[in-house]
């Protein structure tokens, strides 16, 4: 059978999609187009749904949503919230999203990203089919500055985290995964594991996608296509584009140090350390007049309580170096490897 748009696609009445698109849409007006025009155009071999939410959005993005509707009911299933569900701290994907998700996977994407590659959805779901040991499907993205118009394309080649390449990607799991994360939500794929969404997630307080990836792998592999798969824009509205380095911080501080307290693995240990450490070293040299020293020393001993490693001593002590001397040894480590014979 060869793939089609979803959107030309005409399934018997009751079949069940195979996957189901999760979409949160927040005053996304200038982008929500694009990024369902992205849903539409996949050509697939399976009955897809599209379940868009939006947060009660001021701007003309409920609208426009339903234009789509309208013209497709079968395929786009919105909910069109009066009241903003994000800022009472409600979950939209644990609460309204996931619950209703019908397909046997969900794939991700804010309704301020949009997918290029028209066989995405196609070529990540053959993948998890032909590999049951796999719980999740990454991949590459390009980074769109909306005000500058800066492009940045982000692929990430296995030899950057020491893994032998396959034909068109390499295996994740938490061992090579807690170095750097490696991608976006939006070229995500994962199975819809009921225990994972639900029963796992719901204990976080500060529950974010790192807590859903984290525990998708800890369930099955994931795997990386070494293959841009969308479009990822940086903008004021987004929800974590453009915050201040200091908020970014502190959110992966709460992140990792809940699923350490919660877990305590290898994984999370590591991720505590080195946020801890960053956040001291930050604080050190940039203390703000609301954080004390103690306040700032208080992160170093979290560091120092979760070490575990020898090895991992040289951090606390470059914790200590200046920014500006800290550059400038790094840049001498550069310059003495390219010096050697």
């Amino acid at each position: 059978m060869e793939p089609i748009p979803i959107s030309e696609q005409v399934w018997p009445e009751g079949i069940l999609p195979l996957v189901s698109i999760c979409s949160i849409t927040y005053n996304h007006e200038p982008f929500i187009r694009e990024c369902i025009e992205g849903f539409l155009m996949q050509k697939t071999t399976f009955p897809v749904e599209i379940l868009l939410h939006d947060d009660a959005s001021t701007d003309n993005t409920a609208n426009i949503i339903r234009e789509y509707e309208a013209k497709y009911p079968n395929i786009i299933k919105p909910i069109y919230q009066s009241e903003n569900q994000y800022s009472q701290g409600i979950g939209i994907s644990m609460t309204y999203q996931f619950p209703r998700a019908k397909g046997k996977y969900i794939a991700l994407c804010e309704g301020d990203d949009y997918w290029t590659d028209p066989l995405k959805l196609q070529k990540q779901v053959d993948f998890l089919e032909a590999n049951p040991e796999y719980s999740l499907c990454v991949g590459g993205f390009e980074s769109i500055n909306v005000y500058t118009n800066e492009k940045k394309r982000v692929v990430i080649t296995s030899k950057k985290i020491n893994l032998n390449n396959s034909s068109n990607g390499y295996t994740l799991c938490p061992d090579n995964a807690k170095f750097k994360w490696l991608t976006k939500t939006l070229t995500a794929v994962f199975v819809n594991n009921r225990e994972v969404l639900v029963k796992n997630l719901s204990k976080y307080k500060y529950r974010r996608d790192t807590h859903l990836f984290y525990h998708l792998l800890k369930t099955g592999k994931g795997f990386y296509f070494t293959e841009v798969l969308g479009v990822y824009r940086i903008h004021q509205g987004g929800v974590n584009s453009m915050k201040h380095e200091e908020v970014k911080m502190n959110i992966a501080y709460n992140i990792y140090s809940e699923l350490y307290d919660a877990n305590k693995d290898e994984f999370t240990r590591y991720k505590k350390f080195h946020v801890a450490c960053n956040l001291f070293h930050y604080y050190l040299f940039n203390r703000p007049e609301n954080i004390s020293l103690k306040k700032t020393f208080s992160y170093l001993k979290e560091a120092i309580k979760v070490m575990k490693i020898f090895k991992e001593t040289h951090y606390i002590f470059y914790t200590f170096i200046p920014p500006k001397l800290k550059k400038l040894l790094k840049s001498l480590k550069h310059l003495q490897v390219k010096i050697t014979p």
